[in-house]
């Protein structure tokens, strides 16, 4: 069996389709701890013993060398075999911030120089293959003044990143393929995701081709087989199938570990305003398409989503709104009880509205509780507030009225400030198609719209649509934000930055057979 080598590993999207494929890996780095957490115990599932069949290296590849990796993998059970030269493939996806169309695409981003390692480590290893893959960003990309690995020589200037990779690997005794695009969804996987692979072979070794396109298609429907049992949704693919019970073979027994019992599939919670926007996307629609949809149609949002259309309401008279707030502070003299800033007037803004709300729905639980926050934010006691709310509650929204905002919508007369009000700027979000493959998936879980209920997708579901077995999990935590994006590796990201299984089998098949031809030569 070929020993392999994945580096940047990330949660293991990559190593999956290589296992699957045959190989055995024996090394595996990457510097985040939340997805040394996942991968190690996804090796664990699969019978690999740490430190006996494989070594994970918690490293920077800048800090990774020859030294440490030989000493690693001549420690395994395999005995002192490695040396440079006797391994017969590296994988690896340096990250592609720095490379992608979405990104500042900074040629200085020091992300860009991961690549840089990754040559120096195929200099020092001389691996038979090398396979790197990464965004198509990366064809047009420049870097400026890069070192070469060859020499202490620089490439003046900027210079495409695929020219330097050939002349480095060709200077290092590999012939290069010519660069392909491959896309997810010709391999099985129900996605739409480009990713650019370089494959290269040692002059002594027998050449490896990129892997055939199966046009067959596997659709989101194929994708959520059997995910949501007692409901109306409950139904088997033979893609749920393969799912549940599993693609990659456990190494002991040789066979594919099925799902136990599910996880990651909890759900997010969403306040009723946000259900209600995302109720009206239809499938496969983006923000662009649902609001020229309503501009056709028109909408009784008022009907449709009341939440949704007094938050609106209020949210387009905003400015007007404030003014009248600070006036009846000011007349009740309880200016001084608040420090009024542009957030406390959203928030209040927002509160008014749901006030105004279940005052017109006769919903006198839920009014006597917000107008009790609304106490809270005023700092008085409830009669002041009740007060307050009698002299405001006529004078709201001069700007545009509720009836006014009804009829607009019915005749879908949405101008660019009521399709924001509605839908927010995020132009992005789209719900998915269960006819069609997914769109790329990222890793910010609120791009999605699930296409039965009105949530984001769970871990679980965007595991699917990137083609990872079901008994596969996801650990540390479920999303981050804020400053801790740069810092942290939870498990959103984990799958969305995975290369798909599936597109990785197809990509080791080939170098796996072109290894077998190797050693039969």
């Amino acid at each position: 069996m070929p020993y392999a080598i994945d580096l940047f590993c990330g949660a293991g999207g990559f190593s999956e389709g290589i296992i699957q494929a045959g190989f055995n890996i024996v090394f595996s780095s990457d510097k985040s701890p939340m997805v040394e957490e996942t991968y190690t115990n996804r090796h664990k599932q699969l019978g690999l013993v740490e430190g006996v069949d494989t070594h994970f290296e918690l490293a920077d590849i800048k800090d990774l060398t020859t030294e440490l990796i030989f000493k690693s993998i001549n420690n395994l059970k395999y005995g002192n075999i490695f040396e440079p030269g006797s391994i017969d493939a590296i994988f690896g996806g340096p990250p592609c911030q720095g490379f992608s169309r979405l990104g500042k695409r900074d040629t200085k981003d020091p992300r860009n120089m991961l690549f840089h390692e990754y040559l120096r480590i195929i200099k020092d290893i001389q691996p038979r293959y090398v396979v790197m893959e990464n965004v198509t960003g990366i064809l047009d990309m420049r870097m400026l003044d890069f070192p070469s690995v060859l020499s202490n020589n620089y490439y003046a200037g900027q210079t495409l990143v695929q020219d330097i990779l050939n002349s480095e690997l060709i200077g290092l005794g590999y012939t290069v393929l010519d660069v392909q695009v491959l896309n997810a969804a010709h391999f099985g996987v129900p996605q739409q995701r480009n990713r650019v692979v370089f494959l290269a072979y040692r002059n002594d070794v027998v050449p490896v081709t990129y892997p055939v396109i199966n046009n067959d298609r596997t659709t989101v429907y194929d994708a959520f087989g059997s995910l949501y049992p007692n409901t109306d949704f409950q139904y088997d693919t033979q893609y749920s199938f393969n799912s549940l019970e599993g693609r990659t073979p456990n190494v002991i027994t040789g066979r594919p570990i099925p799902r136990e019992y599910i996880t990651n599939m909890e759900t997010s919670k969403h306040e009723t305003i946000v259900q209600e926007r995302f109720s009206l996307y239809r499938q496969g629609e983006n923000r662009r398409k649902a609001v020229n949809r309503l501009k056709n149609t028109g909408i009784n949002l008022r009907t449709a989503a009341p939440s949704l259309f007094y938050e609106s309401l209020f949210q387009l008279n905003s400015k007007t709104n404030a003014v009248l707030i600070k006036k009846t502070l000011e007349k009740l003299n309880l200016l001084a009880n608040v420090n009024i800033n542009d957030k406390w007037l959203h928030f209040t803004n927002r509160q008014l509205s749901l006030l105004k709300q279940f005052h017109d729905l006769h919903d006198d639980i839920s009014f006597k509780r917000t107008i009790l926050s609304l106490s809270s934010r005023l700092n008085t006691n409830l009669e002041t507030t009740k007060i307050f709310w009698n002299k405001i509650n006529k004078r709201l929204n001069k700007e545009i009225d509720e009836i006014t905002y009804h009829n607009e919508l019915l005749n879908g007369e949405i101008s660019d400030d009521m399709a924001e009000a509605i839908f927010t700027k995020k132009g992005i979000r789209t719900r998915l198609d269960v006819e069609n493959v997914s769109p790329t998936m990222v890793t910010l879980p609120d791009d999605f719209i699930h296409p039965y209920f009105n949530r984001i997708l769970t871990v679980r579901e965007m595991a699917r649509l990137q083609s990872f077995d079901d008994s596969f999990e996801f650990l540390g935590k479920r999303t981050t934000g804020g400053s801790q994006r740069a810092l942290e590796t939870p498990q959103y990201t984990q799958v969305g930055n995975a290369v798909p299984p599936l597109l990785a089998r197809a990509i080791a098949e080939e170098v796996f057979n072109a290894t077998q031809h190797t050693d039969n030569r």
